[in-house]
């Protein structure tokens, strides 16, 4: 048995010790710029977290919730071919062909050929697919009601409107860093 005390959890530093830190090591450091862009980073981050474990209780994993995701944005018949999922997502068509594979193997969707054309392929959503969807929108839509619920309706309109002008800031700046602008609409 060791006679070594067990180790203290690491703090993370509050947002405000953060930026007093970062002031003291870079001088020309805009307070209220980086108490801004650092709490967009913490909450991301923690959102994420929470999102990855919502998806988890319904036996998912976020690559197959963004296929999902993509099936269902395309309207019914939530039918896209493998190509056209692989470019909304940002992937190779053998990475999508790997996650088709899974999903369909797990009857979140079904792959198969087009009738009107034998060489396409066309992955549909099942009934358990929607119904994960529709579990997951669930669990999210209360998730995001009570980390909201102390701002008003009208701070809450201006918060989204002033968190979508920075978007298009960067998605203007950084057209390759990935965001769908499109996703907001």
């Amino acid at each position: 048995m060791s006679d070594q005390p067990p180790a203290e959890p690491v703090r993370e530093p509050t947002l405000d010790e953060q930026i007093a830190i970062y002031q003291r090591e870079y001088g020309d450091l805009d307070p209220q710029v980086e108490k801004i862009v650092n709490a967009l980073s913490r909450l991301d981050r923690r959102m994420s977290v929470a999102y990855g474990r919502q998806l988890a209780t319904v036996g998912l994993n976020h690559a197959e919730w963004e296929v999902l995701k993509e099936l269902v944005m395309a309207g019914e018949p939530y039918r896209l071919g493998p190509g056209a999922l692989a470019k909304r997502l940002g992937l190779t068509p053998a990475a999508m062909t790997h996650r088709i594979d899974r999903m369909t193997a797990a009857g979140l969707v079904t792959r198969e050929r087009d009738e009107n054309n034998r060489v396409r392929v066309i992955v549909e959503l099942t009934d358990e697919g929607r119904g994960k969807w529709l579990q997951v929108m669930r669990m999210a839509s209360a998730f995001e009601e009570d980390l909201l619920q102390d701002l008003s309706r009208e701070e809450r309109g201006t918060l989204g409107e002033l968190l979508t002008r920075l978007l298009r800031r960067v998605e203007d700046t950084q057209p390759d860093a990935g965001g769908r602008l499109s996703d907001l609409n």
